[in-house]
């Protein structure tokens, strides 16, 4: 490949990767004799002379969740440009099923990890401490801050959940019910700020806490498909409605058209 492109063998490497500081005319070149000679590079002879590949493994809890295919579109977008593949895994929200997905993706020596959350069973965690894999935590946030907390990007469930709640407050309402499914740690975290900022608001009604383990959602605790399927059938009433039920939704997907829904975004895909 390097003789018959005029370049050094290190120049080839670079230019298959698609690194940025690489010549695009050479790269082109290169290219067009990779595919004048059928050449189809080796990824794991890659992996197995650096100790790293090019795959960035990502493990989301769910596919049916619009947020968490947002954020892996985001994600694939960003390493592509930056010459890197993903290898994704989906979690189903079970733990073991979470640690047999990250030994299966380390096998493949991945350059980097990005894991859903913080609640991960005690063999995940010496996984991804013993294999010494940058990893970045997502849609979480520490309770503190300390020197060996892990890189993370996302915000604090129970203060997403008391902040939500405190501005229905302060738009008047008081019967402020929190319906959720799925009931992950996420959720039960955001649960917990609801309570805490209606106990401090002396209008906490645990008849008004409606949990369901379901993979479903409604309003303040699950997805924000939530808003929308709070409202979608009071469609017809909507008018009636408007002014009598609000429905705060938590991924930023507003309702719209029906009894007064809306959502607290969070720019997941920055």
């Amino acid at each position: 490949m390097a003789q018959a492109a005029g370049v050094s063998p290190s120049t080839v490497s670079r230019a298959l990767r698609g690194e940025r500081a690489v010549d695009p005319a050479l790269i082109e070149r290169v290219q067009a004799v990779s595919s004048k000679l059928g050449y189809v590079p080796d990824p794991a002879a890659r992996a197995l002379a650096s100790q790293r590949s090019n795959h960035v493994a990502i493990l989301i809890p769910l596919l049916s969740n619009a947020l968490f295919v947002d954020l892996l579109d985001a994600a694939q977008k960003t390493l592509r440009a930056a010459g890197f593949q993903t290898l994704m895994g989906v979690t189903h929200y079970d733990a073991s099923e979470e640690e047999q997905l990250l030994r299966e993706q380390l096998l493949h020596r991945p350059a980097g990890l990005l894991v859903t959350g913080l609640d991960h069973n005690p063999a995940t965690r010496k996984l991804m401490e013993s294999s010494q894999v940058p990893c970045v935590h997502l849609m979480d946030l520490p309770i503190g801050v300390s020197d060996e907390a892990p890189y993370c990007v996302g915000f604090q469930q129970t203060q997403a959940g008391a902040s939500m709640t405190r501005h229905l407050l302060s738009s008047g309402r008081r019967r402020i019910a929190f319906a959720a499914a799925q009931l992950d740690p996420r959720v039960m975290q955001r649960l917990y700020g609801w309570r805490s900022a209606l106990q401090g608001a002396g209008v906490y009604e645990p008849t008004l806490e409606f949990l369901n383990p379901a993979p479903s959602s409604l309003a303040l605790g699950g997805a924000d498909v939530s808003a929308n399927h709070a409202a979608a059938p009071c469609g017809g009433c909507h008018l009636f409605l408007q002014r009598r039920l609000g429905a705060r939704g938590f991924d930023g997907r507003l309702a719209t058209g029906h009894c007064g829904a809306f959502a607290s975004g969070h720019c997941r895909l920055q």
